[in-house]
């Protein structure tokens, strides 16, 4: 079967590199084309800011960089080949570009936050609300969001409590990694001192507005506190869940466990546990990368690598549920959800059903 020709908006950023790693040997997807600010140069030339070794592919690729700013956007990558655009914009530069793109016939998944509330463009999840994600209609492609990266590793056993349990309140405290602030914080210890546990700005009610979204939900309470840590990646939140009913533990950990693990077995940056359920706090050093099928992580290699949502019961008390879990920010809170979602919708042969002519004002404007 021939690849799906791909397209990435935005070159030099963490998330974009993550996408660019993640789609150089997809079994999929095919990498043609990156639009991003350093127009005119050549992708295997940007600085590469992962600490994995740039992919081969990157290296040796002759992909010259479009000009995301480009009246000409939607045609150029159109010539490219490009079919699938992964958009890894900040959110102002995605509100006037995605929906530009999507109107000319290219399907769009976006990590960014600019469309994840629009009542026409789906907020998923793969492996939480795949259902929300629908096929294009005969004259319009595809526009899918994926959250926001904290909202991971709450979203994956809350999903689950609310399937059980009338939910009546939740308090969360995340605790987020440098990289979700983009490479610059990272290598930049004044600015890192300025944002180390500080609240991180409107965090809080993207975490509330999506979570409600993709659960379909709005009557709870939520408590929400969002700060950044000294660390690089992954980020760990600590939830507390309201229930309406009294609960026990051994309840809650029949149920947690209870996850659906195999309709989306097929798709290559599926783990094999979406989320696992351990007996002590979940640790970076050791956590993560779960989901990772090979013995050294090799993220261009192994898609399965960082997929893993790590999830700790602490206690339940009463109607009280306490658990503490963590994902991988930039990995399956970010580009690796993004191409898992991109992944579900060619599963289910959602990518191949668009005209891709654009008329000359669609790909003018």
């Amino acid at each position: 079967m021939p690849k799906v020709p791909v397209a990435i908006l935005g070159a030099s950023g963490l998330v974009s590199q993550r996408m660019q790693q993640r789609l150089s040997m997809h079994p999929w997807f095919e990498l043609v084309a990156v639009a991003g600010q350093s127009s005119g140069t050549k992708l295997s030339e940007v600085n590469w800011h992962l600490d994995e070794t740039r992919p081969g592919f990157i290296d040796n690729c002759d992909i010259i960089i479009l000009d995301i700013h480009s009246k000409k956007l939607a045609r150029e990558l159109i010539e490219s080949g490009a079919q699938v655009v992964f958009s890894a914009l900040p959110s102002k530069p995605a509100e006037h570009v995605e929906m530009k793109l999507v109107d000319a016939g290219l399907h769009v998944f976006s990590n960014a936050s600019a469309y994840r509330m629009h009542p026409d463009v789906p907020l998923v999840v793969a492996d939480v609300n795949p259902q929300a994600l629908r096929g294009p209609s005969s004259d319009r492609a595809l526009h899918a969001c994926a959250t926001n990266c904290t909202l991971v590793p709450v979203i994956h056993p809350l999903s689950i409590l609310c399937q059980h349990h009338t939910v009546k309140k939740i308090i969360v405290r995340t605790e987020q990694a440098l990289s979700g602030a983009g490479w610059k914080l990272l290598h930049d210890e004044e600015e890192q001192a300025k944002f180390l546990d500080q609240e991180v700005p409107g965090e809080a009610e993207k975490i509330i507005e999506e979570a409600e979204k993709i659960l379909g939900i709005n009557s709870i309470e939520w408590d929400v506190q969002c700060k950044r840590v000294n660390e690089q990646d992954g980020h760990i939140v600590a939830v507390e869940v309201h229930l309406e009913d009294d609960v026990t533990y051994d309840l809650i950990e029949t149920e947690l466990n209870s996850i659906e693990r195999n309709h989306l077995s097929a798709l290559p940056s599926q783990p094999e546990n979406p989320m696992i359920l351990i007996q002590r706090e979940p640790d970076r050093s050791t956590d993560l990368w779960n989901g990772q099928t090979h013995e050294k992580v090799q993220p261009s290699i192994d898609l399965k690598a960082g997929m893993t949502t790590t999830v700790q019961l602490n206690h339940v008390e009463n109607n009280v549920v306490h658990f503490t879990a963590l994902s991988h920010n930039t990995i399956r809170g970010a580009a690796g959800g993004v191409v898992l979602l991109a992944e579900l919708a060619h599963h289910r042969n959602f990518l191949s059903s668009v005209d891709l002519n654009p008329t000359p004002s669609s790909s003018e404007s």
